[in-house]
């Protein structure tokens, strides 16, 4: 560092500044002196900055730094309803509190307008510089902020225009997954059926994951999805089920909505007996009992890893280039799944 000072004709204290990319400098001066530093082929010792981690780490903080939890739901009564944002926001919290920051959380609502400028002026005057955007729904479009004061991360919401890094379950590995389970399992006349709007707010994930799946087996048939319209009811969806199973002979579905089985239930068809349903996305006491559990707190506890990478390393604005991590789900087994039946017993709807 005594080198790099003297070849960039600067304070020793200033080499340190640009090397951990500290916004008290000028980004040039900072830029220059890294390139000094590159050329000198200076590389930190990864033992003496862990030690100067733990050192520091062990004093006793005045307040924990706060990072902000946007969410786009009115309130946390609405949040509740959520089966994912309860569990983003679990592992958030748990994984801020075990390295120190403190999390806050933000109610956006559903609106885009003018709401961006409203919690960027909040958290400046509270000097909130760390920022995760957990997961909005696929209704907001777009949510405008000057990022380039904030290190952010994103839950999801690759709808949004915004260049951000992001952490999201791995839809498209977990639909793969269900699919190559299944046909272990003996099945062949396997269908998706996923939310339309989801698909798009995901930009196909689902559907990217099925064909590719379907594709490697030569005995499994190729199935068009059925898109389930947005906001439908059970009642709704349950016509649409029916004329959709029947018209393509489906064994299996495998689903991210728990109205799904729900729907089926409703026609008089029992599970597994009748119709088989494996889940995307298992929630207890709804839906189904096998299939695939997304690790939803594992992703905010990534999501809280990566911010705080960001703020340690000063990295401030959208990502360039942007990074995606991808967080993988686990098979359940459950009686609602068996092994597949050679003969199907008539549905009760057909009795």
């Amino acid at each position: 560092m005594q080198a790099i000072a003297h070849a960039a004709g600067v304070h020793q204290t200033t080499v340190s500044l640009a090397l951990r990319n500290n916004p008290r400098l000028p980004e040039k001066t900072r830029v220059r002196i890294q390139k000094i530093a590159d050329r000198l082929g200076y590389r930190p010792d990864p033992m003496l900055a862990a030690l100067s981690h733990y050192r520091f780490g062990r004093r006793e903080a005045k307040a924990p730094a706060t990072l902000a939890f946007l969410l786009n739901f009115r309130d946390q009564a609405e949040m509740k309803t959520s089966h994912p944002h309860r569990l983003f926001l679990e592992g958030a919290r748990r994984q801020a509190e075990r390295i120190g920051y403190q999390l806050e959380v933000f109610y956006v609502g559903h609106r885009a307008s003018g709401a961006g400028q409203r919690i960027e002026a909040i958290l400046k005057a509270r000097g909130v510089v760390g920022v995760i955007l957990a997961a909005f729904g696929d209704r907001m479009l777009k949510f405008e902020m000057d990022w380039n004061g904030f290190s952010v991360v994103r839950i999801e919401s690759q709808q949004l225009e915004s260049a951000l890094h992001t952490v999201s379950s791995h839809q498209t590995e977990i639909t793969r997954e269900a699919v190559r389970r299944l046909h272990h399992l003996g099945y062949r006349r396997i269908g998706l059926a996923v939310g339309e709007r989801e698909e798009n707010y995901l930009r196909n994930a689902f559907t990217a994951g099925y064909y590719v799946e379907v594709s490697l087996h030569a005995a499994v048939g190729h199935l068009p999805p059925l898109l389930l319209p947005d906001n439908a009811n059970t009642v709704e969806i349950a016509p649409l089920l029916a004329a959709w199973i029947e018209a393509h002979e489906i064994e299996v579905i495998v689903s991210n909505w728990p109205e799904v089985p729900e729907a089926l239930r409703g026609l008089g068809w029992r599970i597994p007996r009748d119709i088989v349903v494996a889940s995307l996305d298992l929630e207890p006491d709804r839906g189904v009992n096998a299939g695939l559990r997304q690790n939803h707190r594992i992703v905010g506890e990534r999501a809280v890893e990566q911010l705080a990478i960001l703020l340690r390393t000063n990295q401030r604005g959208p990502g360039r280039p942007r990074n995606s991590t991808f967080i993988e789900g686990d098979w359940v087994d459950g009686s609602d799944v068996p092994p597949c039946r050679t003969e199907r017993k008539p549905r009760a709807a057909e009795r």
